[in-house]
């Protein structure tokens, strides 16, 4: 039976920031228990909090912006799913070898990567010592995934905090060299490697020219 599922995480002022770093604030300016004739609130966070999307210009000052992309560049209609055996992973980083891509179709547009971290959110663990990426993963699934655009993924970033150095370099790698958009703190709860989807929307908050952004994704399954 087909569902259509947030896997996006609901702004609060809960979840940790990468780095222990700031978090989503909000604050109520006007209170109709007070008197007020509305409610309103204002809030403040960064652009990199909570599910968000790193654009190139994060990492590169000529690189594209938020403004550089369409509408359609953030609908999906053939995408992939793997999941991480989180034994298998060494020094905090996954390699190629931890990426069992074999079963999927080539032509997919959008990779899901499970790592189980989602679980662990609300834990000092899933900012300190999650996973990150080794920069050779872009060029390999860029190359077994020709048509690639973006990965997304449960973990805080794809800069492991224990590999700060070469989570750097990985962002680069996807971001600039392989022109793969970066997805981080994907809420993967619902899903497994055996969930096939439909259709996917990343819709990020439409910043003007910015190096990221806030996103809410909406999954159709099958």
């Amino acid at each position: 039976m087909s569902k259509t599922l947030f896997l996006s995480y609901p702004l609060n002022d809960e979840a940790f920031g990468y780095g222990n770093g700031n978090r989503f604030k909000i604050s109520q300016v006007r209170d109709m228990c007070c008197g007020d004739t509305s409610n309103n609130s204002v809030f403040e966070m960064p652009t990199h909090y909570g599910t968000h999307i790193d654009f190139p210009y994060h990492f590169s000052i000529n690189g594209k912006k938020s403004t550089d992309y369409q509408a359609r560049d953030f609908i999906y209609d053939q995408i992939g799913i793997v999941e991480i055996d989180s034994e298998k992973v060494e020094d905090y980083l996954i390699k190629n070898k931890n990426l069992e891509i074999d079963h999927l179709d080539p032509n997919i547009q959008l990779l899901f990567i499970k790592t189980g971290f989602c679980s662990k959110r609300y834990t000092p663990q899933y900012w300190e010592f999650g996973f990150g990426f080794h920069p050779e993963t872009a060029t390999f699934l860029k190359q077994n995934l020709p048509n690639l655009k973006a990965i997304a993924f449960d973990l805080i970033s794809m800069n492991s905090f224990q590999q700060r150095e070469i989570g750097r370099e990985a962002h680069k790698e996807y971001l600039i060299e392989n022109d793969i958009l970066i997805v981080e703190e994907v809420d993967l709860s619902q899903v497994s490697s055996q969930t096939q989807f439909n259709e996917v929307i990343i819709a990020p908050l439409l910043l003007d020219k910015a190096d990221g952004a806030p996103v809410t994704i909406i999954a159709k399954t099958v």
